[in-house]
């Protein structure tokens, strides 16, 4: 049988490399990962970034020479009203913060020409109080929530006879203003 019209039989003994012509090879070409000839020195991280930062200078290095787009009328307009009301908010700003000091530095020469009048004021002499009867007593104006507190007194021993025992004056029994009278006399007796 003859092979006609096939290719001839390639000996697959030609693509055989020796261990002699791999070493040669390998001391041409360097070590490689991928045959296992050399390790990883770095993590792949590092190896992509400086590959990607390589790239990146040498586009940047290509337009590095053009001169920068110029700007049209809507860009330049965008632009100043961008401005405008930046400032306008900072003078804004700028005026409530004055506002509020001036309001505060007035507040503290309020306060502080209110404690230099005090001090300046003499002190009045306590006025002597007239004496009143007996019996009557000085009603004052009182602010409402303000408590008087009356302290007992001791009792002291007396001698009752039979006319003393009558409260004598009514009106000193009454409550006026809110307050009561206590008094070691009791109807009850």
């Amino acid at each position: 049988m003859a092979d006609e019209g096939y290719p001839p039989r390639v000996n697959r003994l030609m693509n055989f490399v020796s261990q002699e012509q791999l070493d040669e090879a390998k001391k041409t070409r360097g070590p490689r990962v991928e045959d296992g000839t050399a390790q990883r020195d770095r993590p792949l991280f590092e190896i992509l970034k400086e590959n990607k930062d390589k790239k990146d200078a040498e586009f940047n290095e290509r337009f590095k020479h053009r001169p920068p787009k110029a700007l049209d009328e809507d860009e330049t307009e965008f632009l100043d009203n961008l401005e405008l009301s930046r400032r306008e908010y900072e003078q804004h700003i700028a005026d409530e913060e004055a506002k509020q000091l001036r309001s505060f530095q007035e507040q503290v020469a309020a306060q502080s020409a209110i404690l230099h009048e005090l001090k300046e004021s003499p002190v009045a002499p306590p006025k002597l109080q007239e004496q009143q009867p007996y019996g009557e007593k000085k009603t004052r104006a009182r602010p409402l929530g303000v408590v008087i507190k009356v302290k007992p007194q001791p009792k002291k021993a007396k001698i009752s006879t039979p006319e003393e025992s009558k409260p004598s004056d009514p009106v000193t029994d009454a409550v006026t203003g809110g307050l009561v009278s206590y008094s070691d006399e009791s109807d009850d007796d």
